[in-house]
């Protein structure tokens, strides 16, 4: 026979109810926190994956520029080039410009020095010419040809894919319209009366990250000058620009 007013082991049906809630409460609550940091550090990991690719691109292209129309002897007839070639168009693609450069130089492509020595036994300066432009299905691409003179060009970089990410290219040149050594005006690909004024390259970079991180839907931004409505995708972007003095005609 039980005694009154002492209690059996175990628990009651409303306290099994009551440890199930709160179990359930901090395991949400856990759930949760889980979530945040999760997808902190992957907005986090997107937006240095697209500062380091903006660093390398800008930086890749800016030296190509400020190389451009390099002549070790600029006195000598025998070293003029056209620093910007036909393939710099305006709009080349639907995902932007292309730029193309040249310079004399005594390294190829891959920047290892020209095998070919004059009678010192020093490199011989050889054209070499960049062009970069964004690829279709994304990123920025880079080709490069090297020889004697523009008609021995040799294509040692084929389209490569330089940096990923990248979703649209935009460039404007800086023209020296009534010679005084300063820029007037920004203009677009091809519309120079002499591309020798063309003192310097604004270029414009759109670059997304990898993975959804936002609830954004479709923005218009604009690279340069140029309006641009990137994708509703939730992926995070950002726009990157930077001018560069083409070294050869400044």
């Amino acid at each position: 026979m039980r005694r009154a007013g002492i209690r059996s082991g175990g628990l009651t049906l409303v306290e099994l109810l009551v440890a199930l809630a709160l179990t359930a409460f901090l395991v949400l609550g856990l759930v949760q926190m889980v979530s945040a940091a999760t997808a902190a550090d992957a907005l986090q990991r997107n937006q240095a994956q697209i500062l380091d690719r903006a660093r390398f691109a800008l930086g890749t292209l800016g030296r190509a520029v400020r190389e451009a129309g390099y002549r070790p002897q600029p006195w000598s007839g025998v070293y003029e080039i056209d620093v910007l070639t036909d393939d710099t168009l305006d709009g080349a693609s639907p995902r932007g410009d292309r730029l193309a450069v040249r310079a004399w130089s005594d390294r190829n492509c891959f920047d290892n020095r020209n095998p070919d020595t004059d009678g010192d036994g020093r490199p011989l300066f050889y054209l070499r010419e960049s062009v970069f432009e964004p690829l279709a299905a994304g990123g920025l691409a880079h080709s490069c040809r090297y020889g004697p003179d523009a008609a021995s060009l040799t294509t040692q970089i084929r389209r490569q894919g330089l940096v990923e990410g990248v979703e649209s290219l935009q460039v404007l040149f800086g023209e020296d319209a009534d010679g005084d050594g300063n820029i007037d005006t920004w203009i677009r690909a091809g519309h120079w009366a002499d591309d020798r004024r063309v003192l310097g390259v604004r270029v414009g970079l759109l670059l997304a990250g990898e993975d959804a991180v936002t609830g954004a839907g479709v923005v218009d931004r604009t690279i340069l000058d140029e309006p641009w409505r990137t994708a509703g995708d939730g992926r995070l972007r950002a726009v990157f620009e930077s001018a560069f003095a083409i070294r050869g005609n400044t």
